[in-house]
């Protein structure tokens, strides 16, 4: 048996490591069009604190574990610039030497994530305005910001990845100025979540400003509807689109957001071919149906699940879902999420209640701060339909408590019993998870 697979970050690494685990005997060629491979790409933005950390540092395996250990044909620099489903065959560029060849194939994993949505604007094309999606990317910032020592940033969009990259050039002296199109910041969060940050931009100084049209970059100036800001390096990071043309373009059906359209096996509707990653939908189990998430955690088990259905075509396995579960730094402040956001309940028309209750992280033990806990649950039985964290200390791990509540559908009267671990160096007698749902359960 013969599996290829385009794409070797996440999903793709993630898939060929399980199919030959599972059938050491099969043959799994992987074709990588960049030059690196797997990589953890939510550690760029720290990785540019370091001169002299090289970006391979990210790597999350080395190409001789990958081929020798792991017994994978792991090609890097090969472009994939075609599909035959009928013919099960692949077209392949090898960037390197421009060869191109053929690959015949029994099952094709299409593993090749998304790419960063470019401004069209005039003047961000030049040489000092950067995404931040790949390695590259991470390499020509980083080499930019030390040879060229920006004194001022303009960061376009106010997601996750440009909060980060905030935090980290303001620790590295580097003054930013953020600007957002549309009205708010961070839409998957209610106020009260996005009130504590909207805290921590003013108290850090940084210029935050929403409603802005981008008209063009200048020279060393941005220019928008808020006005001109002075602009030595400029980060764009407006969002992603899954890279689902070669797929489409060979009949493949498309689904939520662009994304390949996958069943719950992963499989797509052509022949013997798989999707997974940041390029496919992702099944939400709250849902019920498929929406697009593109997360490091969902395209590596996107990716184990479909390793084992090429190599157990004939037992093949569901892909469990999804609850939506995300954490971002900045600054002091962890941000958090897991299950349904407030929008999407307002969408379904679900009867909820809300509670927003601020706790300290800590009893008497030096170094405590305070969290802000936001659930949402169902009107009547109680049942967690989901929840957000924002605050200092502990954060992420008290999320996954509730994300893990969430996926065994608890209800907040079971929360309010819960035997978590208590001492003052890491949480009141009364842990801030306890104190939200038993303000739930008078509510609800």
């Amino acid at each position: 048996m013969k599996t290829v697979i385009i794409g070797g970050v996440a999903a793709g690494l993630s898939a060929a490591s399980q199919a030959k685990r599972l059938s050491p005997e099969s043959e799994v060629i992987v074709l990588e069009k960049s030059g690196d491979v797997s990589y953890a790409a939510c550690g760029m933005p720290y990785n540019l604190f370091f001169k002299e950390k090289p970006v391979e540092k990210l790597y999350a395996l080395s190409l001789e574990t990958i081929r020798k250990e792991r017994g994978i044909d792991y090609r890097l620099r090969q472009e994939v610039t075609g599909i035959d489903p009928v013919g099960k065959i692949v077209s392949v560029t090898d960037l390197a030497t421009g060869r191109s060849y053929e690959e015949r194939y029994d099952f094709l994993v299409y593993a090749t994530g998304n790419s960063a949505i470019r401004l069209t604007a005039p003047g961000f094309d030049d040489s000092d305005v950067f995404c931040f999606k790949t390695l590259d990317d991470t390499r020509h910032v980083k080499q930019f910001i030390y040879d060229k020592a920006p004194k001022h940033a303009v960061l376009v969009g106010a997601g996750y990845t440009n909060l980060e990259v905030a935090d980290v050039l303001t620790n590295m002296k580097i003054k930013p100025v953020i600007l957002e199109k549309a009205p708010t910041i961070l839409p998957s969060f209610c106020e009260e979540a996005r009130a504590k940050v909207m805290d921590k931009v003013k108290e850090r100084g940084i210029e935050l400003l929403t409603g802005v049209d981008i008209a063009e970059k200048a020279g060393g100036e941005v220019r928008s509807s808020a006005g001109v800001f002075p602009a030595d390096l400029v980060v764009v990071a407006v969002g992603t689109r899954p890279n689902t043309a070669l797929f489409a373009a060979a009949g493949g059906e498309l689904g939520t957001a662009g994304a390949a359209k996958v069943d719950r096996f992963l499989r797509t509707n052509l022949d013997s071919v798989f999707a997974g990653g940041d390029c496919a939908e992702h099944y939400v189990r709250q849902l019920g149906a498929n929406s697009y998430f593109p997360l490091g955690p969902a395209a590596n088990k996107h990716g184990r699940v479909i390793g084992s259905n090429v190599a157990n075509p004939d037992r093949m396995m569901e892909f469990w879902g999804i609850d939506q579960t995300a954490v971002f730094k900045f600054f002091e402040l962890s941000v958090a999420t897991t299950g349904l956001n407030e929008r999407q309940l307002q969408a379904l028309g679900k009867d909820y209640v809300k509670v927003a209750v601020d706790s300290p992280t800590r009893g008497e033990f030096p170094g405590g701060s305070t969290m802000r806990v936001i659930l949402f649950c169902q009107k009547g039985d109680g049942l967690l339909l989901g929840a957000q964290i924002v605050g200092e200390d502990v954060v992420a791990k008290r999320l996954d408590v509730l994300a893990t509540a969430i996926y065994k559908q608890m209800t907040v009267f079971e929360i309010a019993e819960l035997d978590l671990a208590y001492a003052p160096p890491y949480s009141p007698v009364w842990d801030p998870i306890l104190i939200a749902a038993n303000v739930a359960v008078k509510k609800v």
